[in-house]
């Protein structure tokens, strides 16, 4: 009668410890790739879906409209953007050929609208520079262009008082500190924008690293309780 070791159940059962030991590293194994694969597609997802919370509001219209030429003087500006705006640091500065600011008031807010009274224009070009507030709290910018060409207003601008350069280099005066101070709020938005994206890289980062260890740790324990 052959003896119980020699049988191929006997066998059998005596491998069992080292393949139930071989099936669980390869369970473990396959479990690490899931984790890291979600990680991964979870971290695509976030930078996605980043840009657009992200993205500020943008200047969906202007009446008039960039390039126009009106035959008419516009009483005012109409700016509609792609949000409500917040209410706070909104400017409007439109300038004639020579650079002259001509806005004499602040702009009024009606949610996504930004409307900018308006003198009486003369013939000629002009530039409007406009800076808003974004609904996430950053300043944008931009500018456009149109012109007036009214028919038979030459005369009335030939009959114009001299009294015009005066208030216009007051205004110029007035328009250039403006200006200048939209310079350190691009710089504020700019190192604003790219901290979201170094926080939400470093959270990453740190969450892969953690899931990594956890499962080597489990790994190196289960080993030790094989050889035991």
């Amino acid at each position: 009668m052959p003896s119980l070791s020699s049988t191929p159940f006997a066998h059998q059962f005596n491998s069992t410890p080292r393949s139930r030991s071989a099936v669980s590293r390869r369970l473990l194994a396959f479990r690490a790739f899931l984790l890291g694969a979600l990680l991964l597609a979870g971290f695509g997802a976030a930078l996605t879906a980043a840009p657009a919370a992200l993205a500020h509001d943008e200047l969906v219209s202007s009446t008039p409209a960039d390039g126009t030429v009106l035959e008419e003087a516009p009483a005012e500006l109409e700016l509609v953007f792609s949000s409500e705006l917040m209410d706070i640091g909104n400017k409007v500065i439109v300038a004639d050929a020579a650079g002259t600011n001509l806005v004499e008031s602040d702009p009024v807010l009606n949610r996504e609208t930004l409307v900018q009274a308006l003198p009486a224009l003369e013939n000629g070009a002009y530039q409007v520079n406009w800076r808003a507030v974004s609904s996430d709290g950053h300043p944008i910018t931009g500018t456009f262009s149109f012109t007036v060409d009214a028919p038979g207003s030459d005369a009335a601008e030939t009959n114009a008082p001299a009294g015009t350069p005066t208030e216009s280099a007051a205004a110029s005066a007035t328009a250039e500190p403006t200006a200048e101070s939209s310079d350190p709020a691009a710089t504020e938005e700019s190192v604003a924008s790219h901290v979201p994206w170094a926080l939400g890289g470093a959270a990453v980062g740190a969450i892969i690293a953690l899931a990594v260890w956890a499962v080597v740790a489990q790994l190196k324990k289960r080993r030790r309780g094989a050889g035991s």
